[in-house]
């Protein structure tokens, strides 16, 4: 299986989104992320993971059912963009582990010259920590991390919570970068329901900025500043993006592994 992947092009990134608790953001981290990058006009493509073949509400997006996916196409799908941003269905956490580990897919990814970042996002509430510990055993030091904090209440409160975890300790010991998603407004709340969308559905539109009033882009823009502060982390040394007006990243304090 290595070999067959020998000539994928060096320096290519796999950004896994993922976490089995529900309502933790993963679909609209994944559209934010999508956007940011076509800003910085990168070649890159969106994949799902899902229990079964259905629309994922993404036309562009590359779809895999768990009962056909299999390395050989999944390493292709990699090979045609720069970066992959992939999504993991609420639920497909602990298949798609068992699939990484089962294919050996760590060998095979740095074989590929692929190298895996994966970005867990979470809530305040301590339940949505237990899919960090399980990616921290499945994945090792074999990945980047970012932890991607959708705020709940006040970034004091979550922050209490998530830095009094053990999933917070296992994180350090990974050195991960954590990034925070804002809290949507009530008004912003307002206009989506207007217009019978939720924050995933309104991100994966084309231009959502334009379409769905002030408030959204006030929000988007400070989404979009967020991702700019750990673009290095997420994309690599070499990534190029626009200048987004934004403060340092923050990054879990470093333990020795």
């Amino acid at each position: 299986m290595i070999s067959q992947f020998r000539n994928i092009t060096l320096m290519k990134k796999l950004i896994l989104i993922q976490n089995d608790h529900p309502g933790t953001g993963k679909s609209a981290l994944a559209n934010s992320i999508h956007h940011y990058l076509l800003k910085a006009d990168s070649g890159h493509q969106q994949v799902h993971i899902v229990d079964e073949h259905s629309d994922s509400g993404d036309s562009d997006a590359t779809i895999f059912d768990a009962n056909t996916l299999n390395p050989r196409d999944f390493l292709a799908t990699l090979d045609a963009g720069s970066v992959t941003v992939c999504e993991i269905q609420t639920g497909m956490g602990e298949f798609f582990g068992r699939f990484f580990q089962q294919h050996e897919l760590d060998n095979i990814l740095n074989e590929a010259g692929i190298s895996l970042t994966v970005v867990i996002p979470v809530t305040g509430e301590a339940e949505s920590f237990e899919s960090v510990i399980e990616a921290a055993e499945v994945y090792s030091d074999n990945a980047e991390y970012t932890i991607a904090h959708l705020v709940t209440s006040s970034y004091d409160d979550d922050d209490k919570i998530w830095d009094s975890s053990y999933a917070a300790r296992v994180m350090d010991m990974f050195e991960a970068v954590e990034v925070h998603i804002p809290e949507t407004t009530f008004q912003l709340e307002m206009e989506l329901r207007s217009q019978h969308v939720d924050l995933a559905g309104a991100l994966a539109q084309p231009n959502p900025d334009e379409t769905y009033g002030r408030e959204f882009t006030k929000w988007f823009q400070k989404v979009l500043v967020q991702i700019d502060g750990v673009r290095q982390y997420l994309f690599g040394d070499d990534f190029r993006a626009p200048i987004i007006e934004h403060k340092p990243a923050r990054r879990a304090t470093a333990k020795a592994r």
